[in-house]
């Protein structure tokens, strides 16, 4: 009789990736990642497009975040993104 291989699976940790465009709270996501490092690194990278698709949002003034969690939902970090114009840029037209 043949032994039967044994098949293991790790499980990675969850992260959830809610992300705010000031407005709107845009569909969030989880996502299964090897650890807190690429999570981070997720995080900017989700960061990075939000402002790409909606660059209106940080010079608006507004609140700008991905919040992330674990798997039980405590919020492990956020990343925020804001503009500040000086009186010189705002003279400029650098806020409009």
């Amino acid at each position: 009789m043949r032994a039967c291989p044994l098949v293991f699976r790790i499980q990675m940790p969850l992260y959830h990736f809610r992300i705010h465009d000031g407005m709107h709270e845009i569909a969030p996501t989880t996502e299964d990642l090897a650890g807190i490092e690429v999570a981070r690194e997720r995080a900017m990278g989700l960061l990075a497009d939000l402002l790409r698709w909606s660059p209106a949002s940080i010079w608006a003034g507004n609140d700008v975040r991905v919040e992330v969690s674990d798997g039980d939902k405590l919020v492990l970090f956020e990343l925020f993104a804001f503009a500040s114009v000086s009186s010189a840029g705002a003279a400029a037209g650098a806020g409009d």
